[in-house]
């Protein structure tokens, strides 16, 4: 949990997408902080979001937190700090970008919302990009500077010195669900590209999406032993069995496909793309043993990530891009 205990202060809210105030319970006691629990509800327009949540000023405390980046930010999928895992991850980062580059668009000026540590906007630097982030963490953005020598913006978008129209590429990836307003941050975003530019938007859907509820029924007859105590925790089937208690609300918003396309739309975007895919949880496949357990699991999670990408199946991490 956090460094030090602060005061936890609550908000009611209506549904982030529509605006009704007619949630049902969804699943309660998701997230903790200290003593104070946390339900998920969702709206009849099928969104999923706490309520009542965090505060603007406790939101704030929960980010300005070292420990973040190694539970909250890995989710449970990565077993190592975030920072540590800084060579592999500029590996990545590159292919990533070779990706972006081959279709969407040439190197130009990209702007990362949530830059983090820096390492997607260093290995797009690397690749000839110019680029900016803006990160409201502020271990995260010590370390981008003085590791890195980035140009990070250490606060809110809408306090960023940014002109109009600067950037070709926006990309907000695993930033919008931690968004009290998803929608005037698109459209910000939007404010900043330049005519044609694109924005490229990952959220993680899981969590609202029919996988999470068929696991929580079928909990009850797959032994827990067999899932193992990292994946009980990276699957969100136990918030009580975690020793955090749930953990950090660091999702207050939770997407699906259909909600997610028409924010952006509504923000003025054209979509051109949403693929589905699912994180591939480290405890399965970075293991040293290759036990039966883990390899029906990798077959398990491949064939799922398969499934979400050709859009058979609905996706547990989205992935969109638009065009301003």
């Amino acid at each position: 949990m956090h460094s030090a205990p602060f005061e936890v202060r609550t908000e009611h809210v209506v549904c982030p997408m529509c605006a009704l105030d007619r949630p049902a319970p969804y699943r309660a006691r998701m997230y903790r902080i200290g003593e104070t629990r946390f339900d998920l509800v969702r709206c009849p327009c099928g969104f999923v979001y706490v309520d009542p949540r965090p505060d603007g000023p406790t939101l704030g405390k929960m980010y300005d937190d070292a420990d973040y980046y190694t539970d909250g930010y890995n989710l449970g999928v990565e077993t190592e700090n975030y920072f540590e895992r800084r060579d592999e991850l500029l590996v990545h980062y590159d292919g990533v970008v070779a990706e972006l580059e081959r279709t969407i668009c040439k190197p130009g000026d990209l702007l990362e919302l949530g830059s983090a540590g820096g390492f997607f906007l260093e290995a797009a630097r690397r690749r000839g990009w110019r680029v900016k982030g803006i990160e409201i963490s502020p271990p995260a953005v010590e370390y981008s500077r003085r590791e890195m020598k980035l140009d990070i913006h250490s606060g809110d978008l809408f306090e960023a010195p940014f002109a109009p129209r600067s950037f070709d590429l926006v990309v907000a990836d695993n930033v919008l669900e931690h968004t009290t307003n998803p929608q005037k941050v698109l459209e910000k975003l939007r404010s900043l590209l330049k005519p044609g530019g694109r924005v490229l938007v990952i959220v993680p859907s899981y969590v609202n999406s029919p996988f999470f509820r068929l696991i929580l029924f079928l909990q009850r007859v797959v032994p827990r032993r067999f899932l193992g105590e990292q994946l009980v925790k990276i699957l969100k089937l136990d918030p009580d069995a975690d020793p955090k208690g749930g953990g950090y609300p660091y999702h207050i918003l939770e997407f699906d496909r259909a909600t997610l396309t028409a924010l952006v739309k509504r923000a003025g975007f054209e979509v051109e793309r949403v693929e589905g895919s699912v994180p591939l949880p480290a405890e399965v496949f970075k293991a040293k043993r290759t036990t039966p357990r883990v390899l029906v699991l990798r077959a398990i999670f491949r064939t799922l990530d398969f499934g979400m990408r050709v859009g058979v199946l609905p996706g547990a991490r989205l992935t969109l891009v638009a065009r301003a």
